[in-house]
């Protein structure tokens, strides 16, 4: 019995997915509709729900695209990526990837960038929840355990490069305005959510992009003074407090550690 449910089940997700129609064999049909009309309705409501999830998580990229770009664009990922996932939150994590191998799509790669830019909003909205530390906090701890401090960062925070001008593309878009032409420039944002719950995103500058990917590769405030020294050796610590200040007073900092010692504040 159980190896037959199982058999049926394997039927239908072929059926839905546009392999065979096996199961229709299965399916018991009436004066109104026949096995195959009723296994039809739910093969179209399969692709028409993935759509809707497509056009939910993307809907700048699908206002930049119009309906019929749009239309292919959802027929192709959902074609290579059928939806292996109990819930649909992540389903188009691997729209960016696919938009950069299509054939059609790859020759445009800011449409991939674009809905990078977009799963970031996304993903930085959905994160966990954490507290956050503040100057003051800074500002207790003895100046002997500095040196080795880290920073753990809020779990929303992310950095986006991008080697085109897609976040200027995107305000436009978002607020109905005619985009600028793509660009090659080189750009670094963070996104993140606010203690509002809102998603924020702003651009920062090569340095403070640099110390940021320090921080988050495990690297402490020794190793970002030497960073900082490569580029301002005059104001390497003013330069330095004026990063982390914004980055506390902005709510980025979840924790701050002594990399030879426990949290100095754990605020999980």
């Amino acid at each position: 019995m159980k190896r037959s449910l199982q058999l049926r089940q394997q039927q239908m997700m072929k059926a839905l997915l546009g392999n065979n129609d096996d199961i229709a064999d299965y399916i018991i049909g009436d004066q109104q509709l026949d096995a195959r009309q009723r296994l039809s309705i739910y093969q179209s409501g399969y692709r028409i729900r993935l759509r809707e999830v497509i056009d939910n998580d993307h809907p700048v990229l699908g206002s930049y695209l119009g309906d019929q770009l749009f239309e292919q664009m959802t027929e192709g990922y959902i074609d290579a990526h059928p939806s292996t996932f109990r819930s649909l939150r992540h389903y188009c994590d691997r729209l960016p990837d696919y938009l950069r191998s299509d054939t059609f799509f790859s020759q445009y790669p800011h449409i991939a960038e674009l809905a990078r830019f977009e799963r970031g909003l996304l993903s930085s909205f959905d994160a966990a929840d954490r507290d956050t530390v503040s100057v003051a906090d800074l500002q207790q701890i003895p100046p002997e355990q500095w040196p080795t401090l880290q920073l753990r960062f809020h779990p929303s925070l992310q950095l986006f490069n991008a080697d085109m001008n897609v976040v200027e593309i995107w305000q436009s878009i978002k607020a109905e305005r005619t985009p600028p032409n793509v660009t090659q420039q080189t750009e670094y944002w963070v996104i993140w959510r606010n203690p509002e719950r809102l998603t924020e995103f702003r651009s920062v500058d090569t340095l403070e992009q640099v110390l940021l990917d320090c921080f988050l590769q495990g690297g402490d405030i020794e190793k970002a003074a030497e960073i900082t020294a490569q580029t301002d050796a005059v104001n390497t610590a003013e330069t330095l407090l004026t990063y982390l200040f914004r980055w506390l007073e902005l709510g980025w900092v979840q924790q701050l550690t002594d990399a030879q010692s426990p949290p100095i504040f754990d605020v999980v």
